[in-house]
């Protein structure tokens, strides 16, 4: 589901030179694809988490201003949800009890895992909707280490999303350069 173009930025990012030390998250699995590229690159060494309802896509928030709207109840992880992402990261052998995938809603299994994460050196968020990115960024921002990378999937893509992003930077003062992968969808920067 996702394109050669941001799979490599995946990649950099994960395998980065100067990458601070911590976990890798991704919140918005789908069907386990960037999980496990994650996964690969921590090579066993660093927690890999995925956090995922697994359910569909969730009702759009005002914020959204109806961008999105036929992909509401959509299921990116098809009709196996859970299993599917499991069935991936077995196909590509990199299941190991390093990585945690957990399924529910961010707001339910974000809050009581958090003292688990440590510091975050990749963050890539995958929330599509203004409520959940704005969620996620305002719940973990705060432990992705400094040097770590932020990668907005859909940034580009959903009015929502992007609106969640450039408020929470104007709020936090961020003025890291925020930097396109792919045009029409992913954007990231690094945190100072």
């Amino acid at each position: 589901m996702v394109s050669m173009q941001r799979l490599g930025s995946l990649f950099r990012a994960c395998g980065a030179e100067d990458l601070p030390d911590g976990a890798f998250v991704e919140c918005g699995v789908a069907q386990g694809g960037c999980l496990a590229l994650m996964s690969v690159m921590s090579g066993g060494r660093r927690l890999v988490w995925g956090f995922d309802s697994f359910e569909g896509m969730p009702a759009l928030g005002v914020e959204d201003e109806g961008d999105g709207q036929p992909w509401v109840g959509f299921r990116c992880s098809g009709s196996e949800g859970l299993r599917k992402a499991e069935e991936t990261l077995r196909r590509f052998s990199v299941d190991g009890p390093w990585v945690r995938l957990i399924p529910g809603w961010f707001e339910d299994t974000l809050p009581s895992r958090l003292p688990e994460l440590g510091p975050i050196a990749v963050l890539r968020l995958d929330n599509d909707w203004y409520r959940s990115t704005r969620y996620c960024l305002d719940t973990l921002y705060d432990v992705v280490a400094t040097n770590g990378f932020i990668l907005i999937d859909d940034y580009h893509t959903f009015v929502g999303c992007r609106k969640a992003v450039d408020e929470f930077r104007q709020k936090r003062g961020i003025d890291a350069p925020l930097l396109t992968v792919e045009a029409g969808a992913e954007a990231y920067w690094r945190k100072a």
